[in-house]
């Protein structure tokens, strides 16, 4: 196995602008460094005889903050570049997969998502780190693209400075909101009037790792998958939200 692929996963909230005051705008509370292995494929062998493949991640999470981190993760593969063909498969329990899993990497440590989540009610204590494995059901034969997708790095709801524009539309200063504040600013008009001012902010941010296999339908099982890109995205369902906006005390600019 490859070394692990490091990923800062780091809920960066500052000013939009040099004239925020920084004790207006709060850090999250709490967030997950996330790092992870490549994406691989198992054939699971049972006891009646049968087999079947299984594709997997082995991942890592470590708090680095000075907080409990809740755990609630979830692992979903969009598999397939034809929208109308499209496979959507979560990350579940599979034990058969897991053994193997851990026979192969040589680490009995490693816990499934809901093991890690423990029916909500799983924390990362500061400084602690878990190691986790992602199973995903049999992907179609013919795949071509499966994007890997993360959420419950981050929390839902921030406190943060935001930029509101007259259309209604908004930028956040927080690393996952990059590409979609280019967005926002390279779709609104130069005279367009904008009000900036602290909110609190629901949003789900996800981690998303795109990888292509190299090959064809035949041979699924020898085809090299390769990670192609990975990055931050904000998810439109649940549609970022302005909650509500915080009065500044007196005396704040």
């Amino acid at each position: 196995m490859r070394p692990f692929q490091a990923v800062a996963v780091l809920a960066v909230l500052g000013a939009l602008g040099a004239s925020a005051p920084a004790e207006d705008v709060p850090k999250a509370p709490w967030s997950l460094d996330f790092t992870h292995a490549p994406l691989e494929l198992i054939t699971v062998s049972y006891k009646d005889g049968t087999s079947a493949p299984a594709y997997y991640m082995v991942f890592r999470l470590e708090n680095k903050r000075t907080v409990d981190a809740p755990l609630s993760l979830q692992f979903r593969a969009v598999v397939g570049a034809d929208p109308k063909k499209q496979q959507t498969l979560l990350a579940l329990p599979n034990s058969d997969a897991e053994e193997w899993v851990r026979r192969i990497t040589r680490a009995d440590d490693l816990r499934n998502v809901q093991e890690l989540n423990a029916g909500g009610k799983g924390v990362l204590k500061p400084g602690e780190s878990v190691r986790g494995i992602a199973v995903f059901g049999p992907f179609d034969r013919e795949w071509d693209v499966a994007v890997v997708q993360v959420s419950g790095l981050d929390p839902r709801v921030l406190q943060a400075r935001v930029r509101r524009y007259a259309n209604g539309s908004f930028t956040l200063a927080h690393r996952a909101w990059n590409e979609r504040n280019r967005l926002v600013v390279e779709k609104t008009s130069k005279d367009e009037t904008w009000r900036e001012f602290s909110a609190v902010v629901s949003f789900e941010t996800r981690w998303v790792m795109t990888y292509v296999r190299e090959g064809d339908e035949y041979a699924p099982n020898v085809d090299p998958v390769v990670l192609e890109t990975e990055r931050w995205v904000v998810a439109e369902t649940p549609a970022p939200k302005i909650e509500m906006e915080i009065t500044l005390p007196f005396g704040k600019p």
